[in-house]
This record gives C-alpha cells, structure tokens and sequence, in this order.
C-alpha cells in the first residue's frame, strides 16, 4: 500500500521529466549534388573564382536544430577555376601531391548577432598539413525536412604554410581566399 501512494506521488514528476526531454540529435545528409563550395581570389591581373567539385560532410543537429558537430573534407584535386593550367599552377601551389586533403572540424557553434538562424561558427581548417582555427559566420534554415546552412570564410593562405604568389615584382595574388558555400540536405534521424 505505502509502495502505491509513492507510486503515485512519482508519477507525475516522473512524466514531467520525459517530457522536459530535448528531442534526440539527427543527421544531416548533405545532398553534394544540391550543395556548393565556391572560392574567389583577387589578384593584380586576372582575378578569379573557383568551385569545389566533390566533398563529403558530415552534420549533426542538435534538438533545436542547430549545428551540433560537424567535419567538412575535401580532396584538393578537387578545386578546380575553368582554366587547365591555372589549375595545373593551383595543385602545384598547394603541393597537393604531398598533401592531398584538407579538412574542417568544427569545435562549437555560438548564437550570432541579429538571430534569424544566425550562428558563430568556431572551428579548426587542416590545409597544406597545418592546422589553424577558423571563425565564421553560418545560417542555417529550414524548409520541412530539408536543412540549408549556408557561410561565408576569409582564409589567410598564409597562415597553412602557402607562400604567397608574385611575378615579375609587380604582380600579386592576395593571400586571402574567400570562400562561400550552401550544404542543402535532408534530416534523418
């Protein structure tokens, strides 16, 4: 009988904790055919721009929907600008024969500045075998089960080893890449 009354004095809290539960995370498969990674560097003659061909990501949503984890990687063969022997120069810069990847892991996400789904991401880039952290802001919406986390990065190529490209003592390629991108990908829990 005392067993009974406790019973039912713990009910109530009981399932007032396994509501107050936050949803499990989910994963985010990044659909590559819908999603795009795009560079841009400025140089003195012949600025230009680029694209990512091939990547794999991996994401976690937290309950909330936010970022939870995430590691962004990527073959450097990959970049590729239109033109065939800028890319030739490209690979040859980033000595993509010794260092074939590179890779994004990000370590947490901060709540940016104005809301609407704006993020901090803070991160760590493994590029031409140096590791560096990388900040940046991030967006991510929804649209049913489809999630789209869209940024934007500078990344100073100096600071992974890169040397910075001058010709003729005139010409400069600026050390810093801008790098845009949209992951498109449905949930699944």
């Amino acid at each position: 009988m005392r067993f009974l009354r406790l019973a039912v004095r713990l009910l109530p809290v009981l399932v007032a904790l396994l509501a107050a539960r936050p949803a499990a995370a989910a994963r985010l498969e990044v659909d590559v055919a819908r999603s795009r990674v795009e560079f841009a560097v400025a140089a003195t003659v012949d600025s230009f721009t680029g694209q990512l061909r091939k990547h794999e990501a991996e994401v976690t949503l937290g309950p909330a929907g936010e970022v939870a984890a995430a590691r962004f990687r990527f073959r450097c063969a990959d970049l590729v600008t239109g033109k065939d022997a800028r890319d030739v120069a490209m690979q040859r810069w980033l000595e993509s024969a010794a260092h074939p990847a590179a890779e994004f892991i990000l370590d947490r996400l901060d709540p940016g500045e104005g809301g609407a789904g704006g993020w901090l991401a803070k991160g760590r880039l493994q590029l031409h075998g140096v590791e560096r952290g990388l900040w940046f802001p991030v967006t991510v919406t929804a649209d049913g089960p489809e999630r789209v986390i869209t940024g934007e990065a500078t990344l100073d190529t100096r600071e992974h080893g890169l040397p910075v490209i001058r010709m003729l003592g005139l010409l400069k390629v600026d050390p810093l890449v801008r790098v845009k991108f949209e992951l498109r990908g449905r949930v699944n829990p």
